[in-house]
């Protein structure tokens, strides 16, 4: 009998489940396959989770089977002759198209290159000696050549993307889709029973519809293609020992990363070095908050991916502390670049508001299905002829049928992007479009969105008093404690000089400049003190500290929270004396520092010690003092709040600066919207439970002293609660909390690399309100969506209700397959799309927003349609009597019912143009709609002058009298609809205005 593959049991203590690892199933999807296959089905197991990309699976049981009878089942399974052999360690998986998935950056074209595959080990199971010694590296990183060498054998660090759609695939699409299908079975049905004139005329419509089709989708593809055209992002390594950045794809195995909060991981590593390292790796395992690492760390073989704590993974982000990795795995070898390999079908992106046209499309084909079925049953059963029946049930279903509508959501979904980038807005991800309208919560990080983030110190207070500094100049002499505080933080830092130069964050470089002017040579300070280590700021460390040479010992340079720091000092300088830090004088510190952070100041703490060497416990320290630093608000920012509160979005500050100052600005900018200001100190987010925090974020309008990971929390709990979240960034610290949004929102000039890389729409211009543009937009789309929808629903389904009753009045036909083909083409293709492209309303954003879990077709819409629709077979229907009672049956009748219903249904789109404004009053026009009507029009009018097309269409000239029948049985549906729409839009005002009693 043949082996299977080992089995261990990872997990057994919940009654009912199971958690198993199976070393044959990783990067195995065909063994994945047979086993859904042959387990899914049996009635002990209740639910069955399966990841080859990890090796592990979950089973969910019936208790009462016991765990024996589960492990039985699974071996014989396995056991099986036809089970999929396990994988040969090394082997690469079969290839597959690749799935689009998110990863932050362009994906490169897979090359046509047959690369080698890297050394292949359990990386986790070494220590990081014997990784360097296997990869042929060292700490010190790869020589350029060594570099280019590997990237020439193994290939770029890039990722497969899939194709876009050919021409020929395009217009494949559009001939064998099911409408289209449908007409061809006509004009077969026609050319076999004699009708040439028939076919053809079913054979151009087929034309007509291909084209528009294709010129309308070719050009939707070329603008969602358009959302990879960016620009790649970087990575820095340590090539020939020195750090340089390289773009992401030139990153080689062997390469050493170097990491800092906010970086993206650019392949898979094994970390050598790790200080306070911790990584967001929601985008491959799930797991909700970052995971501490540890270099140090070495694990058995069959430690679950998610659990390996010493290894990084491409596509997650640094949230803090710092690190050196070594890359083992590049672009399709890394654990995300396997998801898409083991993905064996090209997924299209489709927006939540896609799937729902789709679902309702199919759903309106099998009720249409069953009218005309009906209409064809009644038919024959009447007397009318099997072959004319079977004609008009196709025409009539082919009219029925709304094929448009995925092509108008998709088409209004691409329109709005290009729009919103003649706007400044650049829209990264197709989902981010639907998502502005839906927007309820805006989270703004205060540095450089709110404000300027142009960082200058105005205080600098010490034991000896408060130093006032204007235009980064102090405007007396510098007392020595203060001398001693500034060239701390010189030193203490991250900038680097470049002559008059510095390049570093705004708030050290406005340090920097202080410093400088206060006549310290910052270049020979660092050259007297040179650093030899440094701490940077990380999860459960407030602060930066800096170690540099000083003698036989070390200096350390400290600045951060002024809370934390302080909590470190045991002395404070004072007349060039370290004097004992005592309790009064611990609570004027705090005081003076809540006094600075109330004038909206973004404050420092400042200190310095003595060590033997760097320790990750600092010595008792002395105290400095405080330096306060001003950024200006944006101008406009109260206007803009107050607007989006009028838009009924709520607005919440997530910041690192302490809770006077961020409670300053947020009383400035009204950013409660007059409700009580609730304000949380985050530095201890991590102590609360997620169902107490999903319930805090309701009322909170500002989030102080937040760090990146507590931002990721912060934002997924208001999701948490339902909420559709925009977060707006533009630092590195930022990049997780953007990813995880709803709508993660970058600025463009000012953002970093990073922000800009993992954000949904990136402001190009900086301007907030940009973003207020972008929302009306985002609105305008569902909005516009549901206007086409409207349209489209409401004139197809009146088709249907004149050809039923047709039927069941005995007069059979209302309108011929021809007839009903050519409203099909006149009537639904061009003003569809028109009332896709209408401007915005006057008070899209006066209202709030939408709920995304809400049908795209709910109840009331489903009533107003019906309404709609029987006005329109009425005014058909009146038609209908008058030309029976005066022309009897024949062309005339016939004449009247076609001419009534076009009109009626290109004048609805003029009611469709808003749910509740008279389409007189909206303004501006929609230029498309007016070209769609008159064009429409002027071709309806061309009917009756051609006498080819009147005998083709089975008409005869109208008289005068006629022509006032169709009139009145187009427009009194018009002036129908519009008194009830009024008249809706008047309760509705009163509805909402308040009782006074």
């Amino acid at each position: 009998m043949r082996s299977h593959p080992p089995l261990t049991v990872l997990h057994d203590r919940v009654p009912g489940r199971l958690r198993l690892h199976l070393p044959a199933l990783y990067r195995s999807p065909k063994l994945k396959r047979w086993l859904v296959e042959n387990l899914s089905h049996r009635p002990e197991i209740r639910k069955l989770q399966i990841n080859p990309v990890t090796g592990n699976l979950v089973i969910a049981f019936d208790p009462a089977q016991g765990k024996e009878v589960l492990l039985h089942l699974l071996e014989a399974c396995l056991a099986h002759p036809n089970a999929p052999k396990a994988q040969a360690p090394g082997s690469s998986p079969p290839p597959a198209k690749a799935r689009k998935l998110r990863f932050g950056w362009r994906q490169a074209p897979q090359s046509t290159t047959a690369h080698s595959s890297p050394p292949q080990a359990h990386w986790h199971t070494l220590s990081a000696e014997d990784c360097c010694s296997l990869l042929g590296t060292s700490p010190d990183g790869l020589k350029a050549r060594a570099a280019r060498e590997r990237l020439t054998a193994y290939g770029p660090n890039a990722l497969t993307t899939a194709k876009p759609r050919s021409a020929l695939q395009i217009v494949l699409d559009q001939l064998l889709s099911p409408p289209t299908l449908l007409l061809g079975v006509s004009a077969a049905i026609s050319l076999a029973t004699g009708g040439i004139a028939d076919a053809l005329v079913i054979v151009a419509v087929v034309g007509i519809n291909a084209v528009i089709g294709y010129a309308t989708e070719a050009s939707t593809e070329r603008i969602l293609q358009s959302l990879e055209s960016l620009s790649p992002l970087h990575a820095e390594v340590i090539r020939d020992g020195v750090p340089i950045t390289v773009p992401i794809a030139e990153v080689a195995v062997g390469d050493v990363l170097k990491l800092s909060p906010g970086s993206y991981v650019a392949a898979d590593a094994r970390l050598l070095s790790a200080d306070n390292l911790s990584v967001d790796e929601s985008a491959l395992t799930g797991e909700s908050l970052p995971v501490k690492k540890d270099a140090a760390a070495v694990y058995p073989p069959l430690t679950p991916l998610a659990e390996r704590a010493n290894l990084v993974y491409r596509g997650t982000v640094v949230t803090g502390g710092s690190g050196l990795a070594v890359v083992f795995a590049t672009g399709r070898h890394t654990e995300i670049g396997l998801i898409q390999s083991l993905v064996e079908a090209t997924e299209s992106l489709k927006t939540p508001l896609q799937r729902q046209l789709e679902s309702l499309g199919l759903q309106l084909v099998w009720t249409s299905g069953l009218v005309c079925l009906a209409v064809f049953a009644l038919g024959v059963a009447r007397g009318l002829g099997f072959l004319p029946m079977l004609k008009t049930a196709i025409s009539l279903a082919v009219a029925a049928v709304p094929e448009g509508l995925p092509t108008v959501a998709t088409t209004t979904l691409a329109l709005g992007i290009y729009r919103m980038r003649t706007r400044q807005a650049l829209i990264r991800q197709l989902n981010a479009v639907e998502n502005l309208g839906a927007v309820q919560v805006i989270c703004f990080d205060k540095t450089g969105t709110l404000t300027l983030n142009r960082m200058a110190v105005t205080r600098i207070q010490t034991a000896s008093g408060i130093l006032a500094v204007a235009g980064e100049r102090p405007a007396e002499a510098v007392a020595p404690e203060a001398q001693k505080l500034l060239e701390i933080v010189s030193l203490c830092s991250e900038v680097t000089l470049n002559g008059e130069d510095l390049n570093g964050s705004p708030t050290e470089k406005a340090l920097i400049r202080c410093a400088q002017w206060a006549g310290i040579e910052v270049e020979a300070l660092r050259a007297r003190y040179p650093q030899v280590a440094q701490q940077l700021r990380a999860e459960d460390r407030p602060f930066m500290a800096t170690y540099h040479t000083h003698g036989a010992r070390l200096l350390i340079a400290v600045k951060g929270s002024p809370q934390a720091v302080l909590e470190r000092c045991a002395h404070y300088l004072h007349e060039g004396q370290a004097k004992p830090l005592t309790d009064a004088r611990r609570r004027q510190i705090l005081a003076a520092n809540e006094t600075l952070a109330g004038e909206a100041l973004r404050v420092l703490g400042v200190a310095y010690g003595e060590c033997a060497a760097p320790n990750d416990t600092l010595p008792d320290l002395v105290w400095l003092g405080l330096i306060g630093m001003e950024d200006a608000l944006r101008p406009g920012m109260a206007e803009l709040i107050a607007r989006f509160h009028r838009a009924g979005i709520q607005t919440v500050m997530i910041t690192g600066d302490q809770s006077a100052t961020a409670l300053a600005i947020a009383r400035r900018l009204n950013l409660s919207g007059g409700k009580p200001l609730e304000v949380v100190d985050s530095s201890r987010l991590d102590k609360i439970e997620p169902e107490i925090l999903r319930h805090l974020v309701k009322d909170v309008t500002v989030f102080a002293r937040v760090s990146p990971a507590y931002k990721l929390q912060i934002v997924r709990a208001l999701q948490e609660n339902g909420k559709v979240v925009a977060m707006i960034g533009d630092g590195i610290n930022d990049a997780p909390a953007l990813k995880a949004a709803d709508v993660g929102v970058a600025m463009g000039q000012r953002g970093t690399e990073v922000a800009r890389a993992v954000a949904d729409v990136v402001l190009e211009d900086d301007n907030l309100k940009t973003l207020y543009t972008a929302i009306e937009q985002g609105r305008t789309i569902y909005l516009n969506t549901q206007k086409a929808l409207r349209f489209l629903l409401a004139t197809n389904a009146s088709e249907l209700q004149l050809m039923l009753l047709g039927v069941l009045l005995g007069r059979g036909e209302m309108l011929s397959p021809m007839q009903l083909l050519w409203i099909n083409l006149v009537t639904d293709v061009f003003p569809g799309l028109a009332l896709a492209q209408e401007p915005p309303e006057a008070d899209a954003m006066q209202a709030p927003p939408r709920d995304p879990q809400a049908p795209v077709l709910d109840a009331r819409r489903v009533r107003r349609l019906l309404r709609e629709s029987l006005s329109l077979t009425g005014g058909a229907l009146a038609a209908y009597v008058f030309g029976r009672s005066r022309y009897g049956f024949g062309a005339q009748t016939e004449g009247l019912v076609f001419q009534t219903i076009v009109l009626a249904q290109l004048l609805h789109a003029l009611s469709c143009r808003s749910e509740t404004h008279a389409f007189w009053q909206i303004k501006p026009a929609n230029p498309y709609l007016n070209a769609a009507l008159g064009g429409s029009l002027l071709i309806q009018t061309g009917v009756l002058g051609i006498p080819a097309l009147r005998k083709l269409l089975g008409l005869s000239l109208p008289g005068w009298l006629d022509l006032g029948i169709v009139g009145a049985g187009a427009v009194l549906p018009l002036i129908f609809n519009e008194s009830l729409k009024a008249k809706e839009s008047r309760s509705s005002r009163h509805a909402d205005e308040p009782v006074h009693l």
